[in-house]
């Protein structure tokens, strides 16, 4: 489960705490320029995260409290160039129970501890140190709220067991705080923390009937009033009030599991209600908070996921960001190292956490195995492979069904069926040939490439293996990417389209080629057969062109060299081929002769 979310900086970045095993610890949700990543800013001195992050300072600080009932600082340190963490301790040695929050003048916050007291904790320049300030309680009252809502870097809010409101207010006539009472709405028991805090003057709270009211300073009357906005029909309001936008807007969570927008109109000069529904698959499950834009929201789902509400501009989304789970890599053949090798990444699209285990078992059996067979596994101690965790927010990928119509050509296919999910590298799973047994989606690249450079920038290939149980293995550049269900040998078999640039041996129509082929293993009709690219590997006495039958006594078909008609994918002739069997035509079989020659040369420059 998480948090709410908090501490919103630069309109790029947020934090949330993770309050479960294996890692219940505080993470950044980061925007790189290309996609949303989790940072995982671990704990300090191993206590664990306790609630929402908060306070946050100079955009380069936040606040949290732990399971020690410590408050703990998170900051950025430009001379180390690394987050550091510090640990406040607790006031008089109390346990902080809510909090942090109303962060002031980028140097002080406020918690709220065990015995229902009001702390501040603030930066005294002239000391060189933070100090603890205890504001007591209001009326000897237990504040059981987070403090909230800061105004004029001079007041706050907190509710008290009584469901009353009050103010901590600074005072420069007296030189003192002082605490005043704000009441309740109505007599309504208010029982979330005072939030949504709009133009220093007015925020929002929900009672104990599942109304939303504002408390606002009416200059007409000189003094504050609270305004009732009732609540969407048939629904109770449940979360504290978050996510203000345009001074005009705010959001909150409803008993339905719903996300409500209260917003005010110009045009119509009123407050209306809109239904944001709720997050795919679950409801909310915390307030909504580190808005940004004027266009974006984040919450966390019931489900433990954190989800975005955002406006597009016509319209708003869901985007579900998943669970707090981090990246990870670590090398799965060869060793960290700068030593020239072929280095190649290896990650996963449209596994969750819960399918990490399958994809690191994946990795082991269908990649590592792959570059063990044949003439490559003699070259293992030149590969350095580094498998890339890439954590999806769902388990699985997009799938397309389409009515095949016997083409080669993608544009006469029907596409009869899709099942959308959000993967993490947005591949599509599309179980034919036609379409390379997988698409792409415009995120697929940009985000692969974002992942590579942060996790093993010196690989030159990228293989994916794609969360889907129908069979498919398809080459695009430098990437390759097979779904769940392919063996080694199909990985090996777009490997060698991949890494060593071996053409397809086999042809799946009557085409006749014209032109000239580049490939090591595939070649155009020669001027003559004594310039055959591969002639050195071919034996005494063979014919070439050489006839698939009869072949000549004790011919193998894996290992004998000589220039069969046909290849390329969809070429009968025009094209020739070195051997009747080859990885690069059937998959199963070894790498033929000229093939393996041609990886013998790649590798050899390791």
């Amino acid at each position: 489960m998480i948090s709410a979310p908090g501490a919103a900086m630069l309109n790029q970045k947020f934090f949330v705490s993770r309050l479960n095993d294996p890692f219940p610890d505080l993470y950044e949700r980061w925007f790189d320029g290309t996609e949303w990543v989790w940072l995982n800013h671990g704990r300090s001195t191993g206590a664990k995260m306790q609630g929402q992050p908060g306070a946050a300072m100079f955009d380069q600080k936040v606040f949290v409290v732990t399971d020690d009932g410590s408050l703990r600082e998170r900051h950025w340190r430009s001379d180390l160039g690394s987050w550091v963490w510090e640990n406040h301790g607790r006031p008089d040695n109390k346990r902080i129970v809510h909090g942090p929050g109303a962060a002031m003048l980028d140097q002080k916050l406020f918690v709220v501890t065990e015995d229902g007291n009001l702390w501040e904790r603030n930066w005294r320049s002239d000391l060189g140190a933070w100090v603890w300030s205890n504001h007591g309680r209001p009326e000897s009252r237990r504040i059981v709220t987070a403090p909230a809502a800061a105004m004029l870097n001079e007041k706050l809010f907190v509710v008290t067991d009584d469901g009353n409101l009050w103010e901590r207010n600074w005072r420069n006539d007296l030189g003192q705080w002082v605490w005043n009472s704000h009441g309740r709405p109505d007599s309504r028991r208010i029982v979330t923390a005072a939030g949504a805090a709009m133009l220093n003057e007015k925020l929002f709270v929900v009672t104990d009937d599942g109304n939303l009211w504002e408390r606002q300073w009416r200059n007409d009357l000189g003094r504050w009033a609270w305004g009732n906005h009732n609540r969407p029909t048939g629904v109770s309001l449940r979360t504290t009030p978050g996510a203000m936008m345009l001074n005009a807007k705010l959001f909150v969570g409803g008993s339905d599991g719903h996300l409500y927008e209260r917003f005010w109109s110009d045009a119509a000069g009123s407050w209306n209600w809109v239904d944001h529904g709720r997050p795919p698959g679950t409801n909310v499950g915390t307030q909504p908070d580190a808005e940004m834009l004027n266009s974006k929201l984040f919450l966390g789902g019931e489900n433990g996921h954190l989800f975005e509400r955002v406006w597009t501009g016509t319209e708003w989304m869901w985007i579900d960001h998943g669970v707090p789970m981090h990246d990870q890599s670590a090398h799965v053949i060869g060793a960290p190292g700068r030593d020239p090798k072929l280095t190649v990444a290896v990650m996963g699209d449209g596994y969750a956490e819960g399918d990490l285990n399958a994809y690191r078992s994946l990795v082991q059996n269908r990649v590592v195995a792959a570059f063990g067979l044949d003439q490559l596994g003699d070259h293992l101690d030149k590969v350095r492979l580094i498998r890339i965790d890439v954590v999806s927010p769902v388990s699985g990928v997009t799938t397309r069904d389409y009515d095949e119509r016997g083409t080669v050509s993608a544009s006469d296919d029907i596409l009869t069926a899709e099942t959308t999910r959000f993967s993490r590298l947005g591949y599509i799973s599309t179980s034919i040939w036609s379409h390379c047994w997988m698409e792409i989606s415009p995120r697929t690249n940009p985000r692969i490439e974002s992942i590579r450079a942060r996790f093993a920038p010196d690989a030159t290939k990228v293989i994916v293996l794609v969360n889907d149980g129908r069979e498919g293995g398809c080459s695009r550049g430098d990437n390759a990417a097979f779904t769940r269900g392919e063996s080694s040998q199909v990985i090996a078999h777009e490997m060698g389209h991949n890494l060593f640039s071996l053409g397809d041996e086999y042809n799946n129509d009557t085409q006749t080629f014209s032109g000239v082929r580049g490939e090591a293993n595939l070649t155009e009709t020669p001027s003559s057969w004594s310039a055959l690219k591969w002639s050195s590997l071919v034996a005494a006495g063979t014919a070439l062109p050489t006839p698939a039958a009869p072949l000549p006594p004790g011919w193998n078909a894996n290992t004998s060299v000589g220039a069969f008609e046909g290849g390329g994918g969809n070429f009968s002739t025009g094209i020739f081929r070195p051997a009747i069997s080859c990885r690069m035509n059937q998959n199963d079989p070894p790498w033929c002769p000229v093939c393996g020659q041609e990886i013998d040369r790649i590798m050899g420059a390791f």
